[in-house]
């Protein structure tokens, strides 16, 4: 797997410290697990920033049901409750319920990633090969993991473990590999406005 795009390094430090919005950091995680070299960059952020903790007076943690949820990563669950994933879906996932598959469009399918407590919005979103998904703007954020297959935009092509950090600044249309397909994982905040026909198709069924 050769990965040419990564979170950057203003993100992957808001994950290192447990910044992110728990959706969010699911889509981090899932490129982190991929990537070595993004699991190198982030233990050298922890590195510095325990480095930082250890510099400053210690104060009380405040424990509480919302601390995990808080902490930017994949909570863990206890080992009775933790499910196995699915063959090809990271591990990452294995606190968090996933959806059926639903159609949304000819050869294009949804489904739902259950994130508790999360602002951000999380699916899957699978498409077969050749589509081209309908441009598009955003009032948020739109973070996305390549789980297998590719697509590519205005701003380069997006493989397997690959990290796609679009936000008000991106206006892309997404064109699926020809051959491969593509399955990805997205958290989304705010909203997105779809363009075209199939956007207007689609609209509704992103504002789960």
């Amino acid at each position: 797997m050769s990965i040419s795009h990564r979170p950057s390094e203003e993100t992957l430090a808001a994950f290192a410290a447990g910044q992110l919005d728990e959706g969010l950091a699911v889509v981090v995680a899932c490129h982190i697990e991929a990537d070595q070299e993004s699991r190198r960059r982030l233990r050298e952020l922890e590195a510095v920033q325990g480095a930082l903790l250890d510099a400053i007076d210690p104060i009380p943690m405040v424990s509480g049901p919302n601390r995990a949820a808080s902490a930017g990563r994949a909570a863990p669950m206890p080992a009775a409750a933790a499910a196995s994933v699915e063959a090809g879906m990271p591990q990452v996932l294995r606190p968090y319920g996933l959806g059926p598959w639903r159609p949304i469009g000819i050869r294009i399918a949804m489904r739902r990633v259950e994130v508790p407590g999360a602002g951000a919005r999380v699916f899957m979103l699978r498409a077969g090969p050749g589509i081209a998904l309908p441009p598009h703007k955003h009032t948020g954020f739109e973070w996305t993991t390549i789980l297998a297959g590719a697509y590519e935009h205005e701003y380069g092509r997006y493989a397997a473990g690959d990290f796609d950090e679009a936000d008000t600044e991106h206006d892309h249309t997404p064109r699926v590999d020809p051959v491969e397909g593509c399955t990805c994982i997205v958290a989304m905040t705010g909203s997105v406005r779809l363009q075209g026909w199939l956007g207007r198709l689609l609209q509704p069924l992103v504002r789960f």
